[in-house]
């Protein structure tokens, strides 16, 4: 069984069919803000070819979206209040169904709490990796503050960016208490060639692993020719449609990296 119900804001239910992408890699990318998120997820981007969501960035599309979902966003960014995590692995969920080619996937800052991985654990999969950003608060604060600088923020959001950096710190804790054996620690703040180098070393057994899997995927060529049957009737499954879903490669600020 592959299908997950989830109460759409139109309290419709959906069908979320995951079958399609439950065989493909998933590595979490999970820091503080501040902590280089988006530089490390790039960065493994480029040593496997997986594809990157942002989940972030996805929120915030969807708020400016005219839908029940986008305008609950959009009311809850406005409250500076948080997103459900049922709704934000909803988007997850239809991103990764619209690219069910892609050779495996990398969420930049996920998941924000326990709930959250909870929910796409038992929905979608566990993750390969969970890719644990290490770097000192402070460090990370000054990161953010000069990033909402750029974005052009709030006096009042930058000078909150220790306060942010500091909650987050907790919350990333418990989250990576919850995945074990799944976690690597990474020291974000180093040369972004020893990044790299170590990257390789600690993805070394999941790229080795989706490796094998490719080369036992039967080619078209070689799969066996099999006779057409009378179509049998079944109940359809629905996966829920997303609209110009943009492609996730092109450059996107996220401010949790």
């Amino acid at each position: 069984m592959g299908c997950f119900y989830s109460r759409r804001i139109d309290e419709e239910d959906v069908i979320y069919d995951m079958t399609p992408i439950r065989h493909l890699p998933v590595i979490f990318v999970n820091g503080v803000p501040g902590a280089g998120n988006q530089t490390v997820a790039q960065t493994i981007s480029n040593i496997t070819g997986y594809t990157m969501i942002r989940p972030g960035e996805l929120v915030r599309m969807e708020a400016e979206k005219d839908t029940a979902r986008g305008r609950l966003i959009a009311d809850k960014l406005q409250a500076q209040e948080d997103i459900p995590e049922q709704v934000t692995v909803d988007i997850i969920k239809e991103t990764m169904l619209m690219n069910q080619d892609a050779k495996g996937f990398i969420l930049v800052g996920f998941p924000k709490n326990h709930r959250m991985s909870n929910i796409f654990n038992r929905q979608v999969k566990w993750p390969e990796k969970v890719v644990a950003l290490e770097v000192d608060n402070e460090v990370a604060a000054t990161r953010l503050q000069n990033k909402l600088s750029e974005l052009g923020r709030p006096e009042a959001e930058i000078n909150s960016a220790r306060q942010i950096v500091k909650e987050a710190a907790h919350k990333v804790k418990n989250v990576h208490k919850r995945f074990g054996g799944h976690v690597v620690t990474l020291d974000s703040s180093g040369n972004p060639k020893i990044l790299a180098s170590t990257l390789k070393e600690i993805l070394s057994d999941t790229i080795e692993k989706c490796r094998k899997r490719e080369s036992q995927l039967p080619s078209a060529a070689s799969a066996p020719t099999v006779a057409p049957k009378s179509p049998t009737p079944k109940a359809p499954i629905v996966t829920s449609p997303i609209e110009n879903t943009p492609i996730l490669q092109t450059e996107i600020t996220d401010e949790a990296t």
